[in-house]
C-alpha cells in the first residue's frame, strides 16, 4: 500500500469500514511511514477527545443551549459595562 492509498483510508479505518485485509495492509504501512503514524495519532486523539466530550455531556443539545445563553448574557453584561464606563467618563 502506498502513502496516497493509506491517507485516503484513515477515515474509513476509524469508522470501522475496512475489511481485515485492508486493515492489515494499513497497519503494515503505518509501521513504515512516519507521516501516516503522526496522522493516525492526531486522528486518534481527536476521536478520544470527542468521545470524552460526549461522555461529559458537553455535546448534549441542552448543554449547548445553556452555553449559548450564558455567552449571550456575558455579551450583554460586557456591553452594559462599556456603556456605563462611557457615561461615567463623559459626566466628569
Amino acid at each position: 500500500m502506498d502513502h496516497a492509498q493509506a491517507s485516503s483510508l484513515i477515515k474509513d479505518y476509524f469508522a470501522g469500514r475496512l475489511d481485515r485485509e485492508m486493515t492489515r495492509a494499513l497497519h503494515a504501512h503505518f509501521n513504515t511511514c512516519d507521516a501516516c503514524r503522526a496522522r493516525l495519532r492526531l486522528q486518534k486523539a481527536g476521536v478520544l477527545a470527542s468521545r470524552d466530550l460526549m461522555d461529559r455531556g458537553l455535546a448534549a443539545p441542552e448543554t449547548q443551549a445553556q452555553i449559548a445563553r450564558n455567552r449571550d448574557l456575558l455579551i450583554k453584561i460586557l456591553l452594559l459595562m462599556v456603556l456605563a464606563w462611557f457615561v461615567w467618563k463623559f459626566k466628569r
